[in-house]
């Protein structure tokens, strides 16, 4: 058994940003070999994206580059020009995947679509990440992770309040969803090229994912059996259990969820049994004591704001009440549970030294996540890929840069 679970695995990835980075990142993570091809002289859109130490901007320093592009070999090529399209086919006759998020028609302007590259490579699998995908009418609407949070339905029907105006989501959920979505299909197609000896296309539409992951549930038992598409909750929306909600502890804040009357049980034992909360008034299911929801609120604050949240957890958590603490990026950074599970990992970066990254999402017993190196600076396999792979000499690579081809 190999070390690495996906060791042997050959990976082209020719994209920018997050979407394909980060699937890319999910396969090099498990030992696949990822060549990630960037344009000569300004790489990928996330070196551009911050942080940055000191706040200064550098092609070398971004942590948010770092964080996406850690185990991957990092070449730079102009596969528009003649010598830079064989070198980019050069790689994909040895390759298992092409990963790409280009625009629309940018693919099939350069000769490099799937028709073409799958000649070329038949046992190749192409994982195409678009907005809306590589069929339908929006087929070459260009998009980014904005238009396919808008477009999913998400924002909708879950960003808001109801008698406002939808909400923009946070961060790039819909770049991230497909990203997963890209490595899980990706592993499939490849499993099925085992049985079969062809490779094949895998087209993801950033919208297809976020509607499915999120509103799935929305499409097939509301709108479908209802006709309702349903409305936003928001914030403020009158509640429909008490006491459930967001509550401030001495160092921040903690959800609680209370619903069967079991958990009530649990939580008033948790604060001490106070006499009011045994009040036979409130020996109800949770939905019949939300008239008491503001005077319960009111009598349950001391409580919280005396203790941390951690202490509020684990004293709910011994009494098997739902709940959960809010936690910020220092929390978890320094978290006791997530030092154990060794969540962060180290590499040395060839420009910032030792960086500490998010590190392994799941733990596979026989074949573990791993992090071999650190994200490579722009063109930094240049050598070792060309040179020794595909045995250009320095006199010929000194000539590919200086003419803008890598």
């Amino acid at each position: 058994m190999p070390d690495r679970a996906l060791e042997g695995l050959k990976v082209v990835e020719f994209g920018s940003f997050i979407s394909a980075p980060f699937c890319g990142k999910l396969l090099a993570d498990l030992g696949a070999e990822v060549i990630k091809i960037e344009p000569p002289k300004i790489g990928d859109e996330a070196r551009r994206f911050g942080p940055f130490p000191g706040d200064v901007p550098n092609l070398e320093k971004s942590g948010f580059f770092i964080y996406l592009n850690g185990n991957k070999y990092g070449v730079t090529l102009d596969p528009s020009t003649a010598t830079g399209f064989d070198i980019f086919t050069s790689l994909i006759a040895d390759a298992d995947v092409l990963v790409e998020n280009q625009q629309p028609g940018v693919l099939k302007g350069l000769g490099l679509d799937y028709d073409t590259l799958s000649k070329l490579n038949p046992r190749l699998v192409m994982t195409s990440v678009t907005t809306f995908g590589r069929t339908g009418p929006y087929r070459n609407y260009k998009g980014y992770d904005l238009t396919a949070w808008q477009g999913s339905g998400v924002a909708h029907r879950y960003v808001g309040e109801p008698d406002r105006e939808p909400l923009r989501g946070s961060w790039y959920h819909a770049d991230h969803w497909s990203a997963v979505s890209a490595a899980a299909a990706t592993m499939i197609a490849l499993a099925a090229r085992d049985l079969t000896g062809e490779g094949q296309l895998v087209d993801i539409s950033e919208t297809d994912i976020l509607t499915t992951h999120i509103m799935g549930y929305q499409i097939v038992t509301l709108y479908h059996l209802t006709g309702e598409h349903g409305a936003r909750t928001g914030a403020n929306a009158p509640r429909t259990g008490a006491p459930v909600g967001m509550y401030a502890c001495k160092d921040g804040y903690i959800f609680i969820m209370p619903l069967e009357l079991h958990h009530w049980h649990g939580l008033v034992r948790a604060m001490g049994s106070p006499d009011w909360a045994t009040d036979p008034i409130f020996d109800v299911p949770s939905h019949e004591r939300v008239e008491y929801a503001d005077e319960i609120d009111e009598l349950m604050a001391p409580w919280f704001a005396e203790r941390t949240k951690e202490e509020v957890f684990a004293a709910l958590q011994a009494e098997r009440v739902p709940c959960g603490p809010l936690y910020n990026a220092g929390d978890i950074v320094e978290h006791e549970h997530m030092i154990a599970r060794g969540f962060l990992a180290e590499a040395e970066h060839p420009v910032l030294g030792p960086v500490r990254v998010p590190g392994k999402p799941y733990v596979l017993s026989e074949t573990p996540w791993s992090l071999v190196r650190s994200a490579p600076t722009l063109g930094q396999h240049n050598q070792l890929i060309y040179g020794g792979r595909l045995g250009f000499s320095n006199v010929d690579l000194t000539d590919l840069r200086r003419t803008g081809i890598i």
